[in-house]
């Protein structure tokens, strides 16, 4: 069975919403069990990150990676491990865990222990724009306005956070176009979202029939709106699972969006510029204990 020679990732200071004390040293146990030979390391801020712990498992011919940690920590690894025959195994000690969730993985760590133990492979796609990856959403507008403020409070660039929420607060519908395998719509849209994980943001289901396996993506068009529907639509999603107004979703492996408006840009929270950009599918690009 594949993957026995495993580099096992782990973040301490994940948030842990569905695991509980205990959880990780039963998840070894099993894997160990099944034959796994595991190799434990951490991240932190004296070590190393995810993304450089899943490059050493490359350069030193591992089986497989295990992260146990949140998206924070499963994405940057997967993306070293794009186009090789590593497997990915999710262990989800995270807050919202879009990726395990979106591949259909259990949420409790032990039960998902068990899916890498059966050793059952999916081919799990990527986006890509702007050379940036993702595996949850690729948002334009309102969504990439509010990521960017957070990420410049979080760098304390209080004057660009400011900037970005007034832009926030005083955005409106911009005319956009969506070209999604050569062929164009137009719209009027305070928000664009391109998905590949149907989860979203805070488990969001934005698009509950996206399928992160199909080797395409899903562009959710927000018809134009008021920013207070937007907001009570995006509610309804949390409440209900579905939004009060429904978005306009295509699909496609190749998906340009342009605008005589540069509005901003971002792939799972990474700052990816503005428009004109294309996004691309890189179908079936991760291989995932599945």
């Amino acid at each position: 069975m594949a993957g026995r020679r495993a580099l096992l990732i782990v973040n301490p200071a994940a948030g842990k919403r569905t695991a509980h004390e205990g959880d990780l040293a039963e998840c070894v146990n099993l894997l160990t069990a099944a034959g796994f030979s595991l190799e434990r390391c951490e991240t932190g801020v004296a070590g190393s990150t995810s993304a450089q712990l899943a490059a050493s498992a490359k350069r030193d011919r591992f089986d497989s990676v295990i992260v146990a940690g949140g998206d924070g920590t499963v994405a940057p690894a997967a993306i070293e491990l794009l186009d090789t025959d590593l497997v990915l195994g999710i262990l989800p000690f995270g807050s919202w865990m879009n990726i395990a969730n979106g591949l259909g993985i259990p949420l409790a760590p032990i039960d998902a222990a068990r899916v890498i133990v059966a050793g059952n492979t999916k081919r799990c796609d990527a986006g890509e724009v702007a050379e940036k990856i993702f595996f949850e959403t690729c948002g334009i507008g309102l969504d990439a306005d509010a990521f960017g403020a957070m990420r410049h409070l979080e760098r304390r660039r209080w004057s660009w956070a400011l900037k970005r929420m007034a832009r926030w607060a005083t955005a409106r519908p911009r005319a956009v176009e969506i070209v999604v395998d050569g062929e164009a719509t137009r719209h009027e849209a305070l928000q664009i979202l391109v998905v590949n994980s149907p989860y979203y943001g805070w488990a969001f289901p934005l698009v509950p029939d996206a399928d992160m396996t199909d080797g395409l993506l899903e562009v959710a068009v927000f018809p134009r709106m008021g920013r207070r529907d937007l907001v009570r639509s995006l509610a309804e999603i949390w409440l209900r699972g579905r939004p009060g107004t429904a978005p306009h979703i295509r699909r496609g492996k190749v998906i340009e969006i342009r605008s005589g408006s540069r509005l901003p840009v971002h792939a799972d929270g990474q700052i990816a510029g503005s428009l004109p950009i294309t996004v691309h599918c890189r179908a079936g690009a991760l291989r995932v204990f599945a």
